[in-house]
């Protein structure tokens, strides 16, 4: 059988043979298919093809998991009406395409959801700036309805051990989130304030820029930037109040980035 050259490289480098991505061994990164240690946070991919932050919030000290901010790609199959229906990435369908390491600054690895949709992630640490991209390889059945490559960076709720209401709203007080949308449009939200991140009224037409504040964090404030080639688009599970959790989704725009070089930047300072 004639493969083609190119086809005949990547098969002799491995990175079509998928299952689970692989995994360091050694402590404190077992599990982990990739990590960089930088002087105030920890980032990574788990060989589940999630990736965490993980600040460090006391000098010296070992952060609770609590306080991890996750980032997990997925499809989204956009059905009428605005409909979103998440396709689970399949267990077995992971592919690395930079190798396994515990000083990673570029992590390239590829997925499968269920449907067959093959996609590819990458995530850059750059000093303080997490980087993050990907683009759609193959649609797979999923030929219905249009798709398309999300990753979602979750915030927590800093304050869910505290179990004195009075305490968390007196913490959170000056807490809030800022969102600057893609149509100029600039809002403002008290963290106490019930919202339903996803309406119309808050995400819009999407979002470009987003600022967290939230005194969980220790005075440390998370800035985002869409950039050009995707936008974000909140969401939580319920009108609530935001420092409850929620979700930055990035968006990827095959229209605008056909080749999947764009990235959305994410940074705690």
């Amino acid at each position: 059988m004639n493969i083609p050259a190119p086809l005949s490289l990547l098969l002799l480098s491995g990175v079509l043979h998928a299952g689970s991505l692989p995994q360091l061994d050694d402590k404190p990164w077992t599990g982990w298919f990739a990590a960089h240690e930088a002087r105030k946070f920890t980032f990574g991919v788990h060989n589940n093809g999630e990736g965490q932050f993980l600040p460090e919030l006391e000098r010296g000290k070992k952060t609770s998991t609590s306080y991890a901010i996750e980032f997990e790609p997925v499809i989204e199959e956009l059905r009428g009406g605005g409909k979103i229906v998440t396709k689970k990435n399949e267990r077995n369908g992971w592919e690395a395409v930079t190798e396994a390491s515990a000083e990673a600054e570029k992590i390239v690895y590829r997925g499968t959801s269920t449907g067959g949709a093959k996609f590819e992630v990458t995530l850059e640490v750059d000093g303080k700036e997490i980087r993050g991209g990907g683009r759609i390889l193959d649609r797979g059945e999923l030929t219905e309805h249009p798709i398309q490559l999300a990753i979602r960076v979750k915030v927590p709720n800093v304050y869910r051990h505290k179990k004195d209401d009075e305490r968390v709203e007196d913490l959170a007080k000056r807490d809030d989130v800022r969102l600057v949308r893609v149509d100029g449009k600039e809002l403002k939200f008290d963290a106490l304030e019930p919202v339903d991140a996803a309406s119309a009224a808050v995400t819009g037409p999407g979002v470009r820029e987003v600022r967290v504040d939230l005194e969980g964090y220790k005075g440390q404030r998370i800035d985002m930037a869409a950039g050009e080639g995707g936008r974000f688009e909140l969401w939580n599970y319920e009108k609530r109040p935001l420092y409850k959790g929620f979700t930055v989704g990035w968006k990827h725009d095959p229209a605008k980035d056909p080749e999947g070089k764009a990235r959305f930047s994410f940074v705690m300072k």
